[in-house]
């Protein structure tokens, strides 16, 4: 860079025309890169860098595939070349949406915008990106309210229409069933039946929790109080005879609804015991943390794959026979109701823990 004190009359106003079109590109709220025609780098503005998690000069000279995901990372610069030998616009003039890929290997959406410019002969491209991730999680969650509402009627629904029969119908047959031999091959068929119908029934409950969750009653709680009961249901479970459930850590108090609580700390150690087929050991531990009371249930199972982990906290996502997809989705839905959160972390050697943290509550 030369020194600005050999700065001569006639290169002032070229310097002063650059300082301003720097400051104009540095102050936009959207990223501008500027490209040549080899995809090298020119001009990788501060909203860019703040995108891209990229300082400047880690990207000037470089080819802004850099910044893409595969398929683009590879196909970018047959793009420009097809452009430069044919004249077709494919994307110069219109804009489209495409993905970002962050320093960090992370994905995002975009909207980028591409325009052509001449200089001194040469072909340059200036590229306008604008952020659409906020933008897709408004929909997500508009979309998400749009979902619970319709969930939430046809729960009321259900609950008027097949919950109350369905108790009935179970009675009957209970009756029926109880004057038949034991042992016999009629009575197994009952047994069955009766077995089948609690399994909808128990469709029908979870549905109902999670259409339309009661308002938490807000209490005093202490978490490893809960974490006892959840271990003691599940002790007399005998498809769950060969599992063992360890609780470690201090008192954790916090002001919740333990009954929501229950169902909570249910549907996670259930699901931890059902990945490791019943056998093994799931630890649970409890820790206090900046402000909250943080439980992780821990499992040693095969781990998630990554495209269920996307996906599993979303209501009716199942990979078993006969589950609902539903307990996951509510165990988030009743931590968010205590301002709480819930994530899960599983590595590729295998494992999963889930971590659900939950506002401590107040000493005095």
């Amino acid at each position: 860079m030369a020194d600005p004190s050999d700065t001569t009359p006639a290169d002032q106003p070229a310097r002063v025309a650059e300082a301003r079109w720097r400051a104009v590109i540095d102050a936009a709220v959207d990223g501008i890169i500027v490209i040549d025609a080899l995809g090298q780098v020119e001009v990788f503005n501060s909203a860019a860098q703040l995108m891209f998690g990229y300082a400047e000069t880690d990207v000037i000279g470089r080819n802004v595939s850099m910044l893409m995901p595969e398929p683009d990372h590879s196909r970018h610069d047959g793009y420009i070349k097809h452009h430069l030998d044919t004249g077709e616009r494919r994307i110069i003039g219109i804009g489209r949406a495409v993905t970002g890929r962050r320093r960090d290997g992370t994905t995002f959406p975009l909207h980028l915008s591409v325009g052509e410019m001449t200089i001194d002969g040469e072909r340059h491209f200036t590229g306008i990106l604008h952020d659409l991730s906020r933008r897709h999680e408004l929909e997500d969650r508009l979309r998400e309210a749009t979902a619970m509402a319709r969930i939430g009627e046809m729960a009321a629904v259900i609950a008027h229409e097949v919950k109350n029969p369905l108790a009935a119908v179970r009675g009957a047959i209970q009756v029926i069933g109880g004057r038949m031999p034991a042992g016999s091959a009629d009575a197994a068929i009952v047994k069955e039946v009766i077995a089948r119908l609690d399994g909808l029934n128990d469709l029908v409950q979870d549905l109902l929790v999670f259409a339309r969750p009661p308002a938490p009653k807000l209490a005093r709680t202490d978490l490893r109080h809960v974490l006892a009961g959840v271990v003691g249901l599940l002790k007399r479970d005998p498809a769950f005879a060969a599992l063992e459930v360890t609780v470690a850590g201090p008192q954790a108090i916090v002001s919740g609804d333990a009954n929501l609580l229950t169902i909570v700390f249910q549907n996670l150690v259930i699901n931890a015991a059902q990945a490791m087929q019943g056998r093994g050991v799931v630890d649970v531990t409890i820790a206090p943390i900046e402000g909250w009371q943080r439980v992780e249930v821990i499992d040693c199972g095969p781990g998630i794959p990554p495209e269920i982990k996307a996906a599993l906290f979303r209501p009716f996502k199942t990979t078993k026979a006969r589950g609902t997809g539903l307990g996951m989705a509510t165990a988030k839905r009743l931590v968010e109701l205590h301002g709480g959160r819930i994530a899960v972390s599983s590595p590729d050697g295998g494992g999963t823990t889930i971590t659900v943290d939950l506002p401590a509550a107040p000493t005095n």
